[in-house]
């Protein structure tokens, strides 16, 4: 029986996810965060890492699910922007450090509110009880992403 509650548990969460990615996408599109180009979901994403802390082209492309190769082209990206620097670590000068400018910073903290407020704006219509309810599911997913080493 617990493993018919899982599976529905993963296809709800499944059938979620591209609601909740469309809400921030078209959000991000429409805010047009960081000048005239729109930030990408993935790179918000990108860029919540490297806030928490500094991160290796490793870490980045673990983080991301991509080869070092696609990260190293995303981090690109974000540098050409200005959002982001990288630098050879001070222990082992062979790793490369990636951490946000104060532009990127701004560009990230602007992201974030625009996040929010579509998000806000998705939850509207949930009343305080329903709202307690997804926050309580919200935190045991977090911790099932914090006890796996993600972010």
């Amino acid at each position: 029986m617990p493993d018919v509650e899982r599976l529905l548990a993963a296809r709800t969460l499944l059938g979620t996810m591209p609601l909740v990615m469309r809400t921030v996408g078209r959000a991000m599109r429409l805010g047009m965060v960081g000048g005239t180009t729109p930030l990408l979901p993935q790179q918000y994403r990108l860029l919540s890492a490297i806030g928490r802390k500094p991160r290796t082209l490793g870490q980045i492309a673990r983080i991301q699910g991509v080869t070092p190769a696609t990260a190293t082209t995303l981090v690109t990206t974000l540098e050409n922007r200005g959002w982001v620097t990288r630098e050879h670590d001070q222990e082992d000068r062979r790793k490369v450090v990636v951490s946000l400018t104060e532009l990127g910073r701004t560009t990230h903290a602007a992201s974030q509110r625009i996040a929010e407020a579509a998000m806000v704006e998705l939850l509207a219509p949930l009343d305080a009880d329903e709202l307690k309810r997804l926050q309580g599911g919200l935190d045991v997913l977090n911790q099932l992403g914090t006890s796996e080493g993600h972010g």
